[in-house]
């Protein structure tokens, strides 16, 4: 009997636990139902060259897989007082502080990489949205970009619109992002004769530049034409001095069998004439044996006048200053010239 009766108080407390939940569910259903965290899938397009000014918009696009951890930056409008949402990828996997109701319009502008120092503000005025970006790296190994269209996961892919509608279940955004900097990359060779007598392994790659940072006021004209909404931007260099290392590899690269080009340092447009490049790199004999170690040679850049999303590439040939005293430091300690 007591096994039966406490069963039956067990079914009564069960039941009592469901009406409950049932009883506090029924006030929020709606609201419950109704709101889900925002994912991203992002979607970028390679730099271009210098001197091909037509960038691709549809096809140009591919989506976006970080290689490091990083954090989207996202303005969800409309809001009284508009505070910037993260969607962090860690681990392969996007995770999203941003937090969408189903049924409900907004309109998401937004850059990445959010993190520090970065500090950011929006606001409307006429049609148009200014995004104002403080204190980014005056030159930074980070690709950074801007949100320059929007379309949930069922819609086309084009520029210019920001307008999306809150789903019920599954809220995946895509977010077609451009570059807010310009780029540069090195091609590296190696003197034919110099290359008979020793081997250059590249260590590491500087980049160095007169400003420590850049605010970037960008104003975005939304459109359903699929032009590019990014009608006027401006940079504001700050700072005294500031550097970032985009290609290190402590073991080296043979730069007489391999390319470096693969590695771009983005700056700002504004610092394309103060640009300075280190290059750090071991000296071996054609036997394997090292003969110097972390030798620098340092490089002032010419002006690189790259526009935002263009990519500047710079040649340079490793070459002695003679080759008629086959000794130190000369052999050993070539000079890196900008071609």
């Amino acid at each position: 009997m007591r096994y039966i009766t406490g069963k039956f108080g067990c079914c009564l407390l069960a039941v009592g636990c469901w009406l409950l939940a049932v009883g506090c569910s029924s006030d929020h259903a709606d609201e419950q139902r109704a709101v889900s965290t925002l994912q991203v899938v992002p979607y970028t397009t390679v730099y271009q060259n210098i001197g091909h000014l037509m960038r691709a918009v549809t096809e140009g696009y591919s989506e976006y897989t970080p290689d490091h951890d990083l954090a989207i930056g996202l303005y969800v409008l409309p809001e009284e007082t508009p505070t910037v949402k993260l969607i962090r990828y860690s681990s392969g996997v996007w995770h999203s502080q941003a937090v969408v109701e189903g049924s409900h319009d907004y309109t998401i502008y937004g850059f990445m990489p959010k993190k520090d120092p970065i500090t950011s503000s929006i606001s409307q005025s006429g049609g148009n949205v200014l995004l104002t970006l403080s204190n980014i790296p005056a030159v930074t190994a980070d690709d950074v970009c801007l949100v320059t269209g929007v379309k949930d996961i069922t819609g086309a892919l084009q520029q210019g619109q920001f307008d999306y509608r809150g789903k019920v279940d599954d809220n995946h955004v895509r977010l077609l992002m451009d570059h807010l900097f310009a780029a540069v990359k090195f091609q590296f060779a190696v003197d034919a004769d110099y290359r008979a007598l020793r081997i250059i392994k590249l260590k590491s790659l500087t980049l160095t530049t007169t400003s420590a940072a850049v605010t970037a006021a960008v104003t975005l004209t939304p459109n359903t034409t699929g032009a590019d909404p990014v009608t006027s931007v401006s940079y504001t260099p700050s700072g005294s001095t500031s550097s970032a290392t985009f290609f290190e590899n402590a073991a080296g690269v043979d730069i007489t069998a391999a390319e470096i080009g693969n590695y771009p340092c983005c700056f700002a447009p504004a610092l394309s004439s103060n640009l300075t490049m280190v290059s750090t790199y071991d000296v071996y004999d054609r036997y394997g044996n090292k003969v110097r170690e972390d030798c620098t040679a340092t490089n002032s850049l010419p002006n690189l006048s790259a526009a935002r999303g263009q990519c500047v590439t710079i040649n340079l040939t490793v070459a002695p200053t003679y080759l008629g005293v086959l000794s130190d430091p000369d052999i050993d300690n070539p000079t890196f010239t900008v071609n």
